[in-house]
């Protein structure tokens, strides 16, 4: 009886990791945010460039946010799987860490082992335990395979009002180029005046933010200040505040303008 439940367990994995192993296989690109939930600043112990790394090392073909990207995955943001790194908790003085792979409506793909370590120094410790998860991609044998219908699957899987949310936060990550990147020029045709209609998302730079809408299109740039949610608009004599809970825009053209409230989610 103890081989017949072993064996189905076995079964069972093998399965399910085969499955998985055919589902990445779908997706030609990875792109890797340059903050996760758990760090407190970009790249932070350098783990974000660390994974980039380790999946293009491994035969996957990774870019971290901010880099120039294929022109067929700019024209196409779900050919890409977008990869998280989440810190797990409990045991005592270990660090653990999981490798999550989404689709670009936000469902879970694969998940990887979970690594970890018992190393004091945080930036080994990190680095340790994110090897030793990436063991599972090392041993998936990935090779792209071309499949047309992964975007309409996708969408199927998914509930049409949640994926189109997640799409334009997904797209937004993986289509707007670095702010360092963007010339005068550029940045003035876009900054213009918000309205207070639809949703923004903020995507963070290395001085402050970038507000892109749902095509996506960036609308302005905010220049981060000593003040708590208080943010000046690059380009414009205007700001950008929190209060009570809302975000609004105010302007200065020498007569203080009507303040706007926007809906932005960062």
């Amino acid at each position: 009886m103890l081989k017949k439940i072993c064996f189905f367990c076995l079964a069972l994995y093998f399965g399910q990791y085969g499955m998985a192993q055919k589902q990445v296989n779908d997706y030609k690109y990875i792109i890797i945010p340059n903050k996760f939930e758990f760090q407190t600043e970009t790249n932070q112990y350098q783990l974000n460039a660390l994974t980039e790394f380790l999946f293009n090392k491994y035969g996957y073909t990774a870019y971290m946010v901010g880099k120039d990207l294929p022109e067929d995955l700019k024209k196409e943001g779900c050919l890409a799987l977008t990869s998280e790194v989440s810190k797990e908790t409990g045991g005592m003085f270990k660090t653990k860490l999981e490798i999550i792979l989404k689709d670009c409506y936000g469902k879970v793909v694969m998940t990887s082992q979970i690594g970890q370590s018992r190393l004091k120094e945080y930036d080994k410790a990190y680095t340790m335990a994110l090897r030793q998860a990436f063991e599972t991609f090392q041993n998936l044998d990935y090779a792209y395979e071309l499949k047309e219908t992964v975007i309409e699957v996708a969408k199927e899987d998914s509930n049409s009002e949640k994926a189109a949310e997640v799409t334009k936060e997904a797209l937004s990550a993986v289509l707007i180029t670095t702010l360092e990147k963007e010339t005068v020029k550029e940045v003035e045709a876009i900054s213009k005046k918000p309205d207070n209609e639809g949703l923004y998302y903020a995507q963070a730079t290395s001085n402050g933010y970038q507000i892109v809408d749902s095509q996506p299109k960036i609308v302005m740039l905010l220049l981060a200040t000593a003040a708590e949610n208080v943010f000046i608009v690059k380009d414009k004599n205007a700001i950008v505040f929190k209060e009570d809970g809302f975000w609004f825009y105010s302007e200065n053209d020498g007569k203080l303008r009507e303040k706007i409230a926007m809906n932005i989610k960062f």
